[in-house]
């Protein structure tokens, strides 16, 4: 064979196998472009979940505020509402299934640990109050505009500071400072708020007796029931005393 004929040969070849490779390029295109456009499959990656997560002391938002204790027959079927007592610094009792804001628990600064620690009213048994020290406290103002002095006006107002000792279920005690933590006391379908607070101020010209404050919380049904004894007994004894 001629190199001229060789040469032929070859290039014929090259054109053969150049065809080759563009036909399987051009096939391998018409069958990758179905598979890319094709939607994802739905509840594959990038679906929203269907699980809500929701943070321990937050209620699933439901877009209006809640509402402590809604109606009054509402407030009464509160499940974690325990029986009980809360006693106040001039011996009045009232007695009540007690709950704080719902989906709340309360938080305590343990003293002891320098932690907050979140409590759940159903597992206490009693919270007494412990007063760490109250004044009366003066009032001044400064002498004249511009000058530093101060001068007593002669009025002074009630102060005072608290700290509180949780008793819980299984006799722990838990003491330190509460920041305005609301209590309720549901009776009669009426529902009373009081307060656990650190810092108890009273009004110009009142006295330290005048600023009532929450001496003792106890839970229980028998607690609830010798409460509710002595409100029956105070109440017919007023009534006696007002038909006289």
């Amino acid at each position: 064979m001629t190199q001229d004929a060789r040469l032929t040969l070859l290039a014929a070849l090259g054109c053969v196998v150049l065809a080759a490779l563009a036909a399987t390029s051009a096939s391998g295109l018409a069958i990758a472009a179905p598979s890319s456009a094709t939607p994802a499959p739905a509840g594959k990656a990038g679906a929203e979940p269907d699980v809500a997560f929701v943070e321990d002391e937050q209620a699933p938002s439901s877009g209006n505020p809640t509402n402590p204790f809604g109606s009054g027959k509402q407030a009464v079927r509160r499940k974690d509402a325990v029986p009980g007592y809360i006693e106040l610094s001039n011996g009045v009792k009232h007695p009540g299934r007690i709950y704080t804001t719902r989906a709340k628990r309360l938080k305590i600064y343990n003293l002891k640990r320098k932690i907050y620690e979140f409590v759940p009213v159903p597992a206490c048994k009693q919270i007494d109050v412990i007063v760490e020290w109250e004044r009366m406290d003066r009032q001044w103002r400064f002498k004249e505009a511009g000058n530093p002095e101060k001068v007593y006006t002669g009025r002074a107002y009630p102060l005072r500071m608290l700290a509180w000792r949780l008793t819980l279920r299984n006799d722990h005690q838990i003491v330190g400072h509460i920041l305005g933590q609301p209590l309720y006391a549901t009776h009669d379908g009426k529902a009373e708020r009081f307060l656990l607070h650190k810092r108890d101020k009273g009004p110009m010209g009142a006295k330290l007796e005048d600023l009532i404050y929450i001496r003792r919380v106890v839970f229980g049904p028998d607690a609830y029931n010798k409460a509710l004894e002595e409100l029956k007994a105070h109440d017919s004894s007023t009534e006696g005393q007002g038909t006289k």
